[in-house]
């Protein structure tokens, strides 16, 4: 009788890691300030096309998360302190960030765009003169662009892309550096502004785990995967963007 107890709690003590483990909810980590990707709603909550992105992969099998805000260019070194399991916000897949995060298969395709006001003179890049001011959001690809790209303009950097568009509002400004589906939401959302032609890069969006976690890298590769087949991701990329040729293949 003792022989089958101890059996009993033995067995009883090795599945309360494994259920741990199965009931473990996920941090997912975003920068609620890149609409429509991610934003606060009136309710307070996040919302936007990444946070119903990541929502519909998780409940394919059920995964427990919350989705918390921070500033962007905080994402990777979150992870790397598992303050976090999971980051997506209009994140570029790029080598240099590849030595800190583990990316999964790209979902969005992308470019960076100036925004300018209505009656600016400016029409493409090569317009910009010396000492002009470009606004753009740290860390941010666009913030990579201007310092690598444009060295004798002045950039100027925010924390939220709004605050730099408004900012050019006020003529602080001579453009706005940003990617291409907030610069169209800005330009509709905002009277006044125009979005320049030129696609300025070519990039793509991936999610990010912290380096070494394949598993999970792979569990949200499937999961895109899933939503791309069953028609999910399309339902999602429409309520938020239309018919339009950016979306990833």
């Amino acid at each position: 009788m003792m022989k089958k107890l101890m059996t009993v709690l033995v067995a009883l003590m090795l599945m309360v890691p494994s259920m741990g483990v199965l009931a473990e909810k996920l941090v997912v980590g975003t920068n609620a300030e890149f609409p429509p990707f991610e934003f606060f709603a009136d309710d307070g909550s996040i919302q936007g096309f990444d946070a119903e992105l990541i929502g519909a992969i998780l409940s394919l099998d059920g995964t427990e998360y919350e989705i918390i805000s921070m500033e962007f260019d905080a994402l990777p070194a979150s992870l790397a302190a598992d303050q976090i399991d999971i980051a997506i916000a209009g994140m570029t897949i790029s080598e240099e960030k590849g030595k800190s995060v583990l990316f999964t298969e790209p979902y969005f395709n992308a470019a960076q765009k100036l925004i300018v006001l209505a009656d600016s003179p400016l029409q493409q890049e090569a317009d910009l003169k010396p000492g002009m001011k470009v606004g753009v959001q740290l860390g941010t690809t666009g913030d990579i662009y201007v310092t690598d790209n444009l060295p004798d303009v002045s950039c100027e950097r925010y924390n939220k892309a709004l605050d730099a568009v408004m900012d050019m509002k006020q003529g602080r400004l001579d453009a706005v550096m940003v990617d291409s589906a907030p610069s169209a939401y800005f330009a509709e959302a905002i009277e006044g502004l125009k979005v320049l032609p030129e696609n300025l890069s070519d990039e793509q969006y991936g999610m990010a785990v912290k380096l070494g976690n394949a598993e999970l890298a792979e569990k949200l590769n499937q999961g895109l995967k899933t939503i791309q087949e069953n028609g999910t991701f399309d339902a999602i990329y429409e309520k938020y963007f239309g018919k339009i040729e950016t979306q990833t293949e």
